[in-house]
């Protein structure tokens, strides 16, 4: 998951499930990378959920997948699971399922709706000209075929809220 979420797990009392279903109003901005065939869950369940379980601490593909299948069904329902017909209990994504789809998710995409949640948390602190710090660094063990590292590119306010990130193409010295 982006760092963008570490700010809010950082917040005095972080309401995982809360902050995760206000952030699923973001998630439009997200391409499904998925077929149109077999869909069973909605994007932005799939992704909050995920969002909710490393709000509560899961630092891990395994543990995101665990908290989700060990969520009370209330919270399911509230990031939106379906519940089954038949049932009448909350249908949860098997892990795979989700491991495929989080691999596939665009991340500049996924930025952009989490920079655009933590924006609209936030409040101006006032009128006038606002302090905004850019900074790029690259990532260790970020290596591909084609390039040495992967350099992302980020601007924070000074109140350290990460208003965007993206990926550039290379490091500059200057």
């Amino acid at each position: 998951m982006p760092a963008a979420l570490d700010q809010l797990t950082q917040a005095s009392a972080p309401v995982p499930v809360t902050d995760a279903v206000a952030l699923s109003g973001f998630l439009g901005l997200v391409p499904d990378p998925r077929g149109v065939r077999g869909r069973r869950y909605q994007l932005s369940a799939l992704v909050a959920a995920a969002a909710a379980s490393v709000l509560a601490g899961a630092r891990s593909l395994t543990a995101i997948t665990e908290w989700i299948a060990d969520a009370p069904a209330w919270a399911c329902r509230a990031l939106g699971f379906p519940l089954d017909p038949l049932t009448g209990t909350v249908s949860v994504p098997h892990p795979h399922t989700l491991r495929r789809l989080l691999v596939k998710l665009d991340g500049d995409a996924l930025d952009q709706a989490i920079g655009a949640f933590l924006t609209a948390r936030t409040t101006p602190t006032g009128p006038g000209l606002r302090a905004i710090a850019v900074d790029g660094k690259a990532l260790r063990g970020s290596r591909t075929a084609t390039t040495p590292y992967v350099t992302l590119l980020a601007a924070m306010d000074h109140t350290g809220h990460v208003l965007a990130q993206r990926q550039v193409a290379v490091k500059t010295r200057h």
